[in-house]
């Protein structure tokens, strides 16, 4: 079935869903082959929830930054990029907001 991604309000309401056609798989394979470079997606669990808040948020995005310059992952990690930067502040934003990796 693969993961799946989403961004859920601290009420458990979902904001947003990774689209179809993204497959998260690659994108963690990479990280876990290298836990010092990516120590946030290195512990993406494949076979059960991994949760992130909004302080997260901006590490991860640095990480899946760095991951977007390998061409086969640009897709999706552009696709993660945008769920997480819905986790950081913003005017009329509700500050608890969680980016969620759901395992399969």
């Amino acid at each position: 079935m693969g993961i799946g991604v989403r961004v859920i309000e601290y009420s458990g309401e979902v904001v947003e869903m990774l689209a179809a056609g993204y497959d998260v798989e690659p994108v963690r394979e990479a990280a876990a082959s290298d836990p010092g470079r990516y120590p946030l997606l290195a512990g993406v669990d494949e076979y059960d929830d991994t949760t992130f808040n909004a302080r997260q948020a901006k590490v991860l995005i640095t990480e899946l930054t760095s991951l977007a310059a390998t061409e086969e992952l640009a897709g999706t990690t552009a696709q993660l990029i945008t769920l997480a930067e819905l986790l950081l502040p913003a005017p009329g934003r509700p500050h608890h907001r969680q980016l969620v990796f759901v395992g399969d």
